[in-house]
Parts: C-alpha cells; sequence; structure tokens
C-alpha cells in the first residue's frame, strides 16, 4: 500500500507540476459599461480540474485502484447591474461525465456514456437589489443560506474540495441541494461586524431520484407530503475586522491574510414543515419506485454553528481555520422510510439526517514561489454521524486530509491542490459493488478507503 501510494504521490505530483509549466498569467474578465446611471456588465470565467486516484473502484471484483479526471466545474458568470440600486446575476456551469468519487463512498460513473454532466446548464440566476447596508436582496434562483461551507465560494476552498455532508437533502444536483428557487435577503449592523441572511426557498419539489451507478438504475423517491416553504436564517459576528460586505453574498474559505484579522462565529436554522413521509417501502411490481404505506409526515429541522479565524503574521505567514457543526433532523423516518430512494436523497445518504462535524486548518508559509506564488499546507478531519448511508443504518463517517496549495499569482485566480485523504466507516460497508439498496450484498465489506487529489482552479 505504501509503495504503490508512493507512486501515485508522484505521478499526481508529475501532474501538478506539468500544469505549472502551462499556467499563464491571467486577466480580469471585461466590464461593459453602459447608461447614464452607473450601470455595467461583468464577465468571468471560471474553471476547475480533478485527478483522482482511489484504492477501490475497478477491476472484476471492485477492489483494484483507479484514476478518474473530471472538469468539475466549468463557468461563465455574467453580472450586470442597470444602476446602483438594480441589476441580475446568472452563471452557467458544466462538467464532464467522467467518473469520480463522491460523498461518503462509491462513484458517480457516466450514465451510458450519454454525455449528461457535459451539458452546460444554468446554476444561478437571480434579480439582484442593493438598497442600503441593512437590506439587499436576490429573488431566483440562489444559494441556500444554512451552512456556512454551502456559502463559501467554490472556487476558493481551504482544501480541494467543500465538505461533502453540508448540503440540502432534496436533491442530488446543485440547483436543489446547495441553490433553490426563492427570496434571499441580507444586510449588515455595526459597521459591518453584524450581519444577517433570511430566506424563504421553493424546499422539497415533488418525488427526486437516486442514480445507482453500478448497476445503472434510476430509485425514485416518495412524493412531497405537502407542498409547503422552507424558511432559512443565518446570522454571524465578526469580532476583529469585518468579514465580509452588506451586499456581499457569501465567504471563502481562506482570504489568504488579504482581508486582515477576522475571528467570525456564525448560526443558523432551517425548517420545513410535512418535508417527507415517515412510512414508505419499495413497490412490489417496481423495487425502484416508492410506495407510501402510511399518511403520518415529519418535518425537515437543520441547525448549525461555525467559526471562522485568520490571522496575517507580519513577514510571518497567515493561518486560516475554521470549523462548523451540523445537525439535520427528519424524526428518526429513516427507520421506517425504507424506500431505497427515500433513503439514499431523502431522510437519509449523506445529506439527510445527519449530524456530525468539520475543522480545517491553514498556513501560508512566509516565503515567496516563483514571481508571486504562495504556498499553503492544510489539514482537514470531519466526523459525521449519518442515519442511513450505502444501505448501512446508523453509519459513521470519519474524512481525515492533508495536501497543500499553490496560488501562482499570490491569490486565488489560479490555483494548484494537492492532497490525500481517507474515508473511515465505523461499520463494514459495501464499496466495491454494491449492486441492490433493498437487500443484504454478498460483496466484500470494508472499513476504510483512501484517495490522493490533483487540483487546478483557474478565476478570473
Amino acid at each position: 500500500m505504501k509503495k504503490r501510494y508512493f507512486k501515485t504521490t508522484m505521478a499526481l505530483g508529475a501532474t501538478l507540476a506539468g500544469g505549472l509549466l502551462l499556467a499563464g498569467s491571467a486577466v480580469a474578465g471585461p466590464q461593459i459599461d453602459f447608461g447614464t446611471n452607473g450601470g455595467y456588465l461583468q464577465l468571468d470565467v471560471k474553471f476547475q480540474g480533478i485527478l483522482d486516484n482511489t484504492d477501490f473502484g475497478s477491476g472484476q471484483d471492485g477492489e483494484g485502484s483507479r484514476w478518474d479526471a473530471d472538469l468539475r466545474r466549468a463557468r461563465i458568470v455574467f453580472t450586470g447591474m442597470f444602476d446602483d440600486t438594480w441589476g441580475a446575476k446568472f452563471q452557467t456551469c458544466g462538467g464532464t461525465s467522467a467518473t469520480r468519487n463522491f460523498g461518503g463512498g462509491g462513484y458517480e460513473l457516466a450514465k451510458n456514456n450519454s454525455k449528461t454532466n457535459s451539458q452546460i446548464r444554468l446554476t444561478d440566476g437571480y434579480l439582484v437589489g442593493m438598497f442600503n447596508d441593512m437590506l439587499n436582496i436576490k429573488l431566483g434562483l440562489t444559494k441556500i443560506p444554512l451552512t456556512r461551507a454551502n456559502l463559501d465560494e467554490c472556487f476558493s476552498p481551504l482544501s480541494h474540495e467543500r465538505s461533502s455532508f453540508v448540503y440540502s437533502p432534496y436533491g442530488t444536483d446543485a440547483t436543489k441541494n446547495s441553490r433553490d428557487m426563492g427570496f434571499v435577503a441580507t444586510g449588515s449592523f455595526v459597521d459591518n461586524h453584524l450581519k444577517y441572511f433570511a430566506g424563504v426557498m421553493e424546499g422539497r419539489e415533488g418525488a427526486a431520484s437516486f442514480y445507482n451507478p453500478f448497476v445503472d438504475k434510476t430509485f425514485t423517491t416518495s412524493a412531497e407530503p405537502e407542498s409547503n416553504l422552507e424558511y432559512v436564517a443565518r446570522i454571524h459576528y465578526s469580532f476583529l475586522d469585518p468579514e465580509t460586505s452588506a451586499s456581499a453574498g457569501g465567504y471563502k474559505g481562506t482570504y489568504l491574510g488579504k482581508k486582515g484579522k477576522i475571528l467570525t462565529l456564525g448560526a443558523a436554522g432551517a425548517y420545513e414543515a410535512d418535508a417527507a413521509y415517515k412510512n414508505t417501502k419499495a413497490s412490489a411490481t417496481n423495487p425502484l419506485a416508492a410506495v407510501v404505506t402510511g399518511e403520518e409526515a415529519v418535518d425537515y429541522t437543520a441547525y448549525t454553528a461555525d467559526v471562522f479565524f485568520e490571522y496575517p503574521f507580519a513577514n510571518n505567514g497567515v493561518i486560516t481555520a475554521t470549523a462548523l457543526y451540523l445537525d439535520v433532523d427528519f424524526e428518526d423516518a429513516y427507520l421506517t422510510a425504507r424506500a431505497p430512494g427515500d433513503l439514499a436523497t431523502i431522510v437519509g445518504g449523506a445529506t439527510g439526517q445527519r449530524d456530525g462535524y468539520y475543522v480545517k486548518i491553514g498556513y501560508v508559509l512566509p516565503l515567496t514561489v516563483g514571481a508571486k506564488g504562495k504556498l499553503q499546507p492544510f489539514v482537514r478531519y470531519e466526523d459525521w454521524n449519518l442515519a442511513n448511508l450505502l444501505n448501512v443504518n446508523d453509519q459513521g463517517v470519519q474524512q481525515s486530509g492533508i495536501g497543500i496549495n499553490y496560488y501562482v499569482k499570490g491569490n486565488d485566480q489560479i490555483r494548484f491542490t494537492l492532497e490525500y485523504y481517507r474515508t473511515d466507516y465505523d461499520k463494514p460497508t459495501d464499496l466495491a459493488d454494491y449492486t441492490d439498496l433493498t437487500a443484504a450484498t454478498p460483496h466484500d465489506l470494508t472499513d476504510n478507503y483512501g484517495t490522493m487529489t490533483a487540483m487546478f482552479m483557474v478565476s478570473f
């Protein structure tokens, strides 16, 4: 294992070094001014690519290691303001259909080579109203303002990616588990030290589906018991320098010391009544579908707390530390809502009923690599208790990672990351080839796996 991972590290390191040779100078996206009211249109371009080597996923028994290359995000962002108050923003997002390790284990495979994930789609689109420091609004498809991790800029995480366990349980696509249609208001007080987010979102919408890549089958959840709105509220206080402005929609996983001295505490909650049925099972005639066996419904409740600390030392680097706790509750519906789709995407799965936390620490070294480059070693640890994961009830998952970021220009415009992380399970889990979400499988079980990841980001 050590010998193989030494070779893997060298291969990924070579890929990373090759990417550095190709990194050119980034320029700001064009801005077009128009009108007499200070209006403008801003264009931004962003890419993220990932290369993984994981110690399971190939071979007849699924227990051989595998390489996976993925264009994780490809975005064009349009921000237009008619004047100082009114505007709109939308961004597209595309990715390749290549395989990729996901969340708590398993692979998201290209479905029938259909290139479904290669299609460009809208991932944000909303009206902007910037009235004053105390009130700014977004109306449309926008981020759910619950967890700090979800509000972190996805092209500025501290580790190679944000946590897989911090999203909404209502879908498998970013337009539902990270964003939603709705109204979000933000505002700041006390010179931007105190900030609030308040959202009214569409919430649970009809039935969802869960694709099982190992057998090319799609499982369908039960429908929503009632069509109710989801309510989200968040507040934070920055004790040192303000972290964000009144109009800013989110955070960054690291500011590289450019925002000053930051200590921010945040808390948030979300609620939707009658979000899922309590009693479901697989259909006798179609085991991929869900059948409701009782009218009783359960509510969706979530709350979270987080802390972010960043401190630049004079000529001695920058330390960044952040931690988050999240509790999501469906009133233990996973014990009786046993339809496979429900267990995978609503009351169970990596984003269903769960509680846990993560801790991340990074340090920008006090040296320059190249003309302006900065190095930032980091470590992370996550510990989650999941109601059901891969057909295992009350599963515990721990992830620990160590890596390094290289910022070519000394900022987050061009970035390369190398990270090794390990995933451990409290209960042995079938990762090699789980083929049936409705019954126990005869395949070998495992209690951990490791992944080496090389990543690049371009944002300008």
